[in-house]
């Protein structure tokens, strides 16, 4: 589904960011004469910045020894010296400390199980990445490296290895490098050209283990939707999940959520009332449509209807998101197969066009499934535009299944069939197909993300002027305005009621 040209970055392994990342020690060690455990520790200190590494040698060695923590700190144990120094000599150093380890750099030191605690609690198990390693004395500043740590034991280096591992990555200054946020998955991808981080639609980045993910947030991808907004329907759905199996003790009070402005507000009776949340909008508790569609729903069908605009995007939601673990299963069942029992009649190609295709469903279902979250953030302000994108999905979603099925049937043909000839009508049919499907769904995520810009605001005038009408109440707005006046307006629940008791009376 993205742009069909080269991509701007690689898929690595563990092992291939290990070596590059030795290469990179090894190099500042040669070039300054230092050894690999202090040349770590000033890539560390500098992010892994060699360019940076080398100016700060040339402007002031000593300086960058000192604030790194690579040089040694005295302890005078002479009586003459201060009470504070005095006091860490006594505590820390004794006969009988031949088990007992220290930095390189100081005097100061610990057993091993202090060593372990101290490490884990400040630096392996803490989210972010710490540019330096210290001394257990808080007034100390001497850099901990690998050649102490190589005096601690073995399951110690490890764990220092991958703290230094995660350094690289996600501290590192000069290259653009994320580990695949898919469980279990230890590639790494890295850009090769320049990405805004701060674009609101990130680049999608496809890992080798088959996980697609933003990198931008490193959510799964979650095109059309904004980093922001897939965000906070990801962590309302969690809250949901989180209140609904938290029943121990049951509120008395019932919460509804705006449509609008998704604030919670209390509704204490059980029989349907109108609400005025904060953002003005005046809505049913239990079917959440503003009060006028509320009320033109209840004359036409009679009785008050749950609204689609919460609850059954949610509906949808559960329904895609079945609809898209059916086709990874399905591109799991293909690949199975085919390592299992290879068909003799089909080529690589074939393969891989079968392969294309299952994997853009796959992709297509998953943006069918965020298309509910889009469809959730559009207000009741944006009637027309919700309109044109149910009209949207609609005919994607068909589109999409009819490419299914073709793709479903193609399939079990070429993979029962006993002469080569039968497969000639699949290899030209399908990867044509499979060709108008991508541009039609990347056009369909175009538009979405442009914001539906070919749904204009109806004008009740009939013609272009100074002012844009409200879809919602029809008020004429300047277009300095990006909202209406009238709806987000204090007065608006007085025209409201103003506008209900006109109707009465001419009921």
């Amino acid at each position: 589904m993205e742009y069909d040209g080269r991509r701007p970055y690689s898929v690595l392994t563990k092992n291939e960011i290990t070596v590059k990342m030795k290469k990179q020690i090894n190099e500042i060690s040669d070039i300054f004469f230092i050894s690999n455990s202090d040349a770590t520790v000033l890539l560390m200190y500098l992010r892994w910045d060699s360019l940076r590494v080398s100016e700060r040698v040339g402007e002031n060695k000593e300086k960058l020894l000192m604030d790194s923590g690579l040089k040694s700190v005295m302890i005078d144990p002479s009586p003459d010296s201060s009470s504070e120094i005095s006091l860490e000599t006594d505590v820390y150093e004794f006969d009988g400390d031949n088990d007992l380890i220290s930095t390189t750099f100081c005097s100061h030191k610990f057993d091993s199980k202090y060593w372990r605690e101290y490490l884990e609690k400040n630096f392996y198990y803490v989210e972010k990445i710490q540019t330096t390693i210290s001394c257990p004395d808080q007034d100390c500043r001497s850099a901990v490296g690998p050649d102490t740590i190589e005096k601690l034991t073995v399951r110690d280096q490890e764990m220092y290895e991958r703290y230094i591992w995660r350094s690289y990555i996600e501290g590192n200054k000069v290259l653009m490098i994320k580990q695949c946020p898919a469980r279990n998955c230890d590639y790494v991808i890295e850009f090769h050209q320049e990405n805004d981080d701060d674009d609101e639609y990130s680049l999608n980045v496809v890992c080798i283990c088959g996980h697609i993910f933003c990198w931008r947030c490193r959510l799964e991808s979650h095109r059309p939707v904004s980093c922001n907004k897939a965000s906070d329907w990801l962590c309302s759905a969690t809250m949901k999940i989180s209140d609904e199996s938290f029943s121990l003790y049951p509120t008395k009070t019932k919460t509804v959520t705006c449509p609008h402005c998704l604030c919670s507000l209390e509704s204490d009776t059980k029989t349907p009332q109108f609400l005025t949340c904060v953002c003005r909008l005046r809505f049913c508790s239990r079917c959440l449509r503003s009060e006028e569609a509320h009320k033109i729903e209840a004359v036409d069908s009679g009785f008050c209807i749950k609204t689609e605009v919460g609850i059954l995007c949610e509906d949808r939601w559960n329904v895609c998101q079945k609809l898209l673990e059916q086709a990874k299963s399905d591109l799991e069942a293909f690949e199975e197969t085919n390592i299992k029992k290879p068909s003799d009649l089909l080529r690589e190609q074939d393969i891989m066009i079968i392969r294309e295709g299952l994997m853009l469903i796959v992709q297509c279902r998953r943006v069918l499934k965020w298309c509910c979250v889009y469809d959730y953030f559009h207000t009741e302000y944006e009637n027309s535009k919700k309109e044109y994108l149910r009209y949207l999905q609609g005919n994607a979603i068909a589109t999409l299944q009819s490419y299914s099925n073709t793709l479903q049937e193609q399939k079990d043909i070429v993979l029962a069939a006993a002469t080569y000839e039968e497969c000639t009508f699949f290899r030209h049919t399908i990867p044509t197909a499979t060709s108008n499907i991508g541009n039609y769904f990347y056009d369909f995520m175009k538009t979405l993300q442009d914001g539906l810009v070919d749904v204009k605001v109806k004008s009740y005038n009939g013609g272009t002027g100074p002012f844009w009408y409200c879809d919602r109440c029809t008020y004429a707005n300047t277009w300095e305005d990006n909202e209406c006046e009238m709806c987000y307006d204090d007065s608006a629940s007085l025209v409201g009621e103003i506008s209900d008791l006109f109707l009465n009376k001419v009921s």
